[in-house]
């Protein structure tokens, strides 16, 4: 890396880290002044509350670290361009494209270490947290329905509910898919309802089917009307966050999915949305650098530095609100999950490339 290079990185990088302290910080702050009233009435013990705040933090590292690189970005080449240092560097035949590349290559190492907390730490962070929210805060902002309940038991049977309704403990078309010792399935059980009690699972309405290894059925599909099994998965079980996308690994999720889809089950946008989004969410890191500098040089013939201060900010918020138009398209499925929750991130990094070439 040469002189300049380091010149630049070394100032984006003590900047980035100030403001992820201040966006974490003020999160922290601003969440336990919403469950103040909680902790006060609750008397949830400190303990708890910090508990809970250290799962909380990871969460929000993953997801602050592009705005804090983006206003790190932004401020740095605007003192560039305020000093007339990128000036100084275009005169001695250094383009706009060649000092982007400290820029790049800090939002490319922050778009690793995202993508490490992300797989290391933001699962347990992440299960951890939503515990702590439903069962020290009662659950206050938690819905009675849940949709598309997932989980695994240990004799390798994956259940999946469209609806699980958290009063009555009921499950809404249920699909048990059992497996052997080599991950083939063997066993499935469909069931309308599923009601817990102390005895086990009521099944009601429902077929069990018996598969070959080679996955071809023994025989008919055997009707029941109602059936008690023991299944050792509880209403706690399901409950728990470990059985939402955002709390599994990439590795796990393409395993869900893989399962998932074994069972028949063709609605997984949401789990292949959330796949997707793991992959794609730490570039963004990457994206907005490009963002923040390209969008701050636009002024750089003016006396108006803020303007270019301005204008990344405002491109920076187009480019968060594709982000997440994406992904919602993606999961009502009006385009293919790739194209969807890649398309914004390609745009951007398309225009900016192109605004560089222009400046040459």
């Amino acid at each position: 890396m040469k002189t300049l290079d380091r010149y630049l990185a070394r100032q984006l990088i003590p900047v980035w880290l100030w403001c992820m302290v201040v966006f974490v910080f003020m999160s922290c702050l601003i969440d336990l002044f919403e469950h103040l009233d909680e902790i006060l009435r609750y008397h949830i013990p400190m303990r708890t509350v910090l508990t809970y705040y250290l799962n909380f933090t990871p969460l929000v590292f993953v997801k602050a670290s592009p705005l804090a690189l983006l206003f790190s970005a932004a401020f740095i080449t605007m003192r560039l361009v305020r000093y007339q240092e990128l000036l100084a560097m275009n005169a001695g035949g250094l383009s706009l494209a060649r000092a982007s590349v400290p820029f790049l290559f800090v939002g490319w190492l922050v778009s690793l270490v995202v993508f490490g907390v992300n797989e290391g730490l933001v699962p347990e962070a992440a299960a951890g947290y939503e515990r702590l929210r439903f069962e020290a805060f009662r659950g206050q902002n938690q819905e009675h329905l849940l949709e598309n309940v997932a989980t695994l038991d240990g004799a390798n049977r994956l259940y999946h509910a469209r609806l699980f309704n958290l009063k009555t403990q009921e499950l809404t078309d249920l699909t048990v898919l059992e497996h052997d010792a080599a991950n083939r399935p063997k066993k499935t059980i469909y069931a309308h309802r599923a009601i817990f009690t102390p005895h086990g699972w009521l099944l009601l309405q429902g077929t069990l089917t018996r598969l070959r290894a080679e996955g071809t059925l023994t025989g008919e599909p055997e009707s029941f009307v109602e059936r008690l099994i023991p299944f050792p998965v509880t209403p706690e079980a399901l409950r728990q966050p470990e059985t939402e996308p955002e709390t599994l690994r990439i590795g796990q999720l393409r395993t869900l999915i893989t399962q998932l889809r074994g069972m028949g089950i063709t609605n997984v946008r949401r789990y292949t949305t959330e796949l997707a989004a793991k992959i794609t969410m730490p570039l963004m890191n990457l994206v907005v650098c490009l963002i923040g500098f390209v969008g701050s040089t636009r002024q750089r013939h003016s006396r108006g530095h803020l303007r270019g201060l301005g204008t990344s900010l405002g491109w920076g918020v187009l480019y968060y609100l594709g982000v997440a138009t994406s992904h919602g398209i993606s999961k009502e499925g009006f385009l293919p999950v790739a194209v969807a929750v890649w398309l914004p991130h390609l745009i951007a990094v398309g225009a900016c490339l192109r605004l560089l070439r222009a400046e040459r």
